[in-house]
């Protein structure tokens, strides 16, 4: 079908070139002593940073910029409901985790997309999924929280790593 100008002025195909679906989307982590599936994830997130000062040189417009060490911090909310809040090494997170002396958990976030079934008239699917490879890890924080809307448990954790691989 070609290109047509909306009442807006946009040129664009009517359909959708590929459908992004997250109904049966999953999140699994891997570690060094454990592989889950994390049930009832309601939120993650992963950041990696490195730090990054301008400089700059009296009398002169000149910019330099001077590069810093990379580190990285993650999230994880779920519902505590049909596994137990994780206790070190019993699911969630390998046991490497919890041990800063130890120097960390290696561990592995595969996230992948669900999908739509195909036939003749439904565009591809866009199967986007994404691993995270990260060394160093270490939870730094463990919260509960609850509200009276809610009544469920949610349980918070946050850590800090080294290296961060994507594919």
């Amino acid at each position: 079908m070609a290109n047509g100008q909306d009442v807006f002025g946009y040129k664009r195909n009517p359909k959708p070139d590929g459908v992004f679906s997250s109904e049966d989307s999953a999140l699994t982590i891997a570690g060094t002593s454990a592989t889950a599936t994390a049930y009832l994830i309601q939120n993650w997130s992963v950041q990696y940073q490195q730090q990054v000062e301008e400089l700059y040189e009296i009398g002169s417009n000149r910019l330099y910029w001077s590069k810093g060490h990379p580190i990285g911090a993650g999230t994880i909310g779920r519902i505590v409901g049909a596994n137990k809040g994780d206790m070190p090494g019993s699911g969630l997170f390998p046991k490497e985790a919890y041990d800063l002396c130890d120097g960390g958990a290696s561990m592995t976030i595969v996230a992948q997309g669900g999908h739509c079934p195909s036939s003749g008239t439904t565009p591809f699917t866009l199967d986007k999924g994404i691993s995270l490879a990260m060394n160093g890890c270490v939870i730094t924080s463990i919260g509960y929280s609850m509200s009276v809307q809610d009544v469920r448990i949610v349980e918070a954790y946050g850590w800090r790593f080294g290296y961060l691989n994507m594919s």
